[in-house]
């Protein structure tokens, strides 16, 4: 069965998906989060996107990114994984595949799915029992986005964040309370196949713009 075309184009927002070879660790250590967080910053200074939210999990990573030119996400995801996959081998002696295949994503129809996404991001590791409260998760972007926190990785930030509030705290309380208390869509992204997450007429949107840019490129 021939594989799905990747969507890769700028402009447009892109929920990812890495998970580990048969859901097995990507990371056992503190250095390990760290190591891949590094090659994270490394990877946008490289292939210039903008990520606006993160989350680490044991098993599995979800970053929130939009990139800016053609091409960007699967050129940096692709060095991320390879250069993280040669350090984890290396470090704990193992040979063979680190990563279930090609990374998984969804282009995002932003005013509809941005904070759903956002949420199913932060909510993963209180969903996963590893802590009671999502600020306390470390390797994820929550605490920064709601709290101010420092977080190991530098977000960008989204327009539709910057409309909860006119200052940093009132986005802060307003974003932490609608992550706590949504009411919106619930998702399950870890069930769905990669494609496109919108309404029709969004899809529609997306598949002419496409198709116009296969045309100017010929």
């Amino acid at each position: 069965m021939p594989r799905a075309p990747r969507i890769k184009d700028a402009g447009f927002l892109h929920h990812v998906i890495s998970l580990g070879n048969d859901r097995q660790p990507l990371f056992k250590s503190t250095a390990d989060f760290q190591t891949y967080i590094d090659l994270l910053e490394e990877g946008r200074k490289k292939y210039p996107l903008k990520i606006y939210n993160f989350v680490l999990m044991t098993n599995h990573v979800h970053l929130l990114i939009e990139p800016t030119a053609d091409g960007n996400l699967s050129k940096f995801m692709e060095m991320v994984s390879k250069n993280y996959a040669k350090y984890f081998n290396k470090k704990y002696d193992r040979i063979g595949h680190v990563f279930q295949g090609r990374f998984k994503s969804f282009l995002i129809q932003e005013d509809r799915y941005y904070f759903a996404c956002t949420r199913y991001i932060d909510l993963n590791p209180f969903k996963a029992a590893i802590v009671s409260d999502p600020k306390d998760y470390m390797w994820s972007g929550f605490g920064g986005l709601a709290y101010g926190q420092k977080r190991a990785l530098k977000l960008d930030i989204h327009v539709l964040y910057e409309d909860l509030g006119s200052t940093e705290q009132e986005r802060q309380i307003a974003y932490r309370t609608l992550v706590l208390r949504y009411q919106g869509e619930e998702l399950d992204l870890m069930k769905k196949r990669a494609g496109i997450l919108g309404d029709r007429a969004f899809r529609r949107q997306f598949k002419e713009s496409y198709a116009k840019r296969k045309i100017e490129n010929v």
